[in-house]
């Protein structure tokens, strides 16, 4: 697995150099909301803001279009960005591989980060980091997948990526076996960088989790 670095607060010039394109950005918010007793997660307040709204907030400049996946909710959720549905039935909730599908679909740029809308503390700097890696590891390995994710230390950020449009197409064969994310990601061989930052991948999964957040 690349190590990319050892401290996202510290942008080694070599990445400054890097110019990243513009970029499109999908922000997950099409699940059910189980654990939150059915809320839509997104919209779920934290100091007096939607989750969506302090994910879109830490989004970097490069980003001029926001696409939020969303299955229901989609005249709130458009005061954020553009809504796209993953599935014709508005009462089926596909998972979030389809969701990335479907959002791809209508973004206008070739490079799209993604994010699920409840990393409150979603790392600005990460397109940059990804983008540098990738772009020099393609010099290595020119067929390597144009997917990257990110890794804390303990585990892959399944849903934390810089993806290009192009893979679009190995998730429409994806999804024909699984609808997991993390088997679509194995399955292309998604390169991996470092993050070590835990708190950047903090997700907020039930009101506890939400309580806890509040007193901190």
């Amino acid at each position: 697995m690349p190590t990319l670095l050892t401290s996202p607060h510290k942008s080694p010039d070599k990445f400054q150099e890097q110019m990243l394109p513009p970029l499109s950005a999908i922000i997950l918010a099409g699940g059910e909301g189980r654990r939150m007793g059915g809320a839509d997660k997104g919209l779920v307040e934290y100091q007096g803001k939607p989750l969506v709204q302090w994910v879109k907030e830490a989004l970097p400049d490069h980003v001029d279009q926001v696409v939020i996946s969303c299955n229901r909710n989609q005249a709130i959720y458009a005061a954020y960005g553009q809504t796209v549905h993953d599935l014709p039935s508005h009462e089926t909730y596909a998972g979030a591989l389809a969701g990335i599908l479907a959002a791809l679909e209508v973004c206008t740029h070739d490079w799209v980060i993604i994010t699920p809308c409840d990393l409150i503390y979603y790392p600005t700097h990460f397109a940059k980091y990804a983008w540098a890696a990738l772009s020099a590891h393609q010099k290595i390995d020119p067929n390597t997948s144009r997917i990257v994710v990110a890794h804390d230390g303990e585990r892959r950020q399944n849903l934390c990526l810089l993806v290009h449009k192009s893979e679009r197409a190995g998730i429409h064969e994806a999804l024909k076996t699984s609808h997991a994310v993390h088997h679509w990601l194995e399955s292309r061989k998604a390169f991996i960088i470092q993050w070590h930052d835990k708190q950047a991948f903090i997700n907020v999964n039930d009101p506890a989790q939400l309580s806890a957040l509040d007193t901190k």
